[in-house]
């Protein structure tokens, strides 16, 4: 029972711990509802991991870095 406890302890402090990245990773000053991207599919990776149709719609949700390409193991969250 100790060991399931201490287990589950673990499980929660990596899940906070991947949220606190997120929040890192996204500048809220600069998340721009209305800017108005293009429908080019050209994917980016996200630091918060999460895969946006193109460069502007990371900048769109106030993303402050990406790489090129689709993140793996991860939803888009943008449309195509």
């Amino acid at each position: 029972m100790k060991n399931l406890l201490i287990i589950a302890i673990v499980f929660i402090a990596f899940g906070c711990a991947g949220s606190k990245k997120a929040e890192e990773c996204i500048d809220i000053s600069k998340i721009d509802p209305e800017a108005v991207c293009t429908m080019q599919y050209d994917p980016v990776c996200g630091c918060d991991n999460k895969t946006y149709g193109n460069e502007c719609e990371a900048k769109k949700a106030g993303v402050i870095s990406w790489t090129k390409g689709e993140c793996e193991h991860e939803e888009n969250v943008s449309e195509r």
